[in-house]
């Protein structure tokens, strides 16, 4: 019969156009591969993120003010749950260049004014937007970076430290409750640790040359390069 012998498809997105690859091809099975490999790396980065956001709040320990991290880790929690139930009304892709626009609108308001300040309205903003925007586009870092552009570097690198470490903690555990975290991202991102450590250990020879003025000014350009990147993906 002809219904026979017609092989199941799938249909994957790339770039512009739509690449259909037949199941138990030789092209199929690449596809599945290669998408596996994707993943487990993504998941390992953020392992080894966690584990080098990890040493740089342990580093700067003595500079975390618990209440205003309370607060954008309080703004996270909810942004997270908001982003979550947006992802159920909303597809994602719709939403890139959305969210690339806002940021550069801070961006270019802190060019043009003094920036942000940190506050109570700021760290629940700055959290809340970094847990809808990881969640839905899976960008989380501009917003809550911007939050603290003008703070002292020890301080903005211990509180970011904080932040990202219970956030990456977050998607680790979330990758591994719904099986997308095993044996094989555990290697991976295990090879990565000596990388991070090596980063880790150089990083106060480059430390002491940033002062408050160049970090605000990196921050803004990191800042800024995400949302282009973003707004073209």
């Amino acid at each position: 019969m002809a219904g026979s012998t017609l092989a199941s498809r799938t249909a994957s997105p790339i770039s512009e156009g739509i690449v259909v690859v037949e199941r138990g091809s030789p092209a199929g099975e690449i596809w599945r591969r290669f998408g596996r490999h994707r993943l487990a790396v993504a998941s390992a980065v953020i392992l080894a993120s966690m584990a080098l956001a990890v040493m740089m709040a342990y580093r700067g320990r003595a500079a975390i003010n618990r209440r205003e991290l309370t607060l954008s880790l309080v703004g996270l929690c909810m942004g997270t749950a908001v982003g979550a139930w947006g992802l159920s009304l909303v597809a994602p892709a719709s939403l890139t260049k959305l969210f690339a626009l806002l940021i550069l609108v801070a961006v270019l308001v802190s060019l043009i004014g003094t920036g942000v300040r940190v506050s109570r309205g700021a760290l629940l903003a700055g959290g809340g937007a970094a847990g809808v925007m990881g969640t839905m586009v899976g960008i989380h870092g501009p917003p809550i970076a911007l939050v603290f552009q003008n703070a002292e570097p020890a301080q903005a690198r211990a509180m970011l430290g904080a932040f990202f470490a219970v956030g990456y903690a977050t998607s680790v555990i979330a990758l591994f409750a719904v099986g997308l975290f095993g044996r094989q991202e555990l290697t991976v991102g295990l090879l990565l640790l000596p990388g991070v450590g090596i980063g880790y250990a150089t990083a106060p020879l480059v430390g002491r040359f940033v002062d408050r003025r160049r970090l605000r000014i990196a921050i803004l350009t990191i800042s800024g390069a995400s949302a282009i990147a973003l707004a073209l993906r």
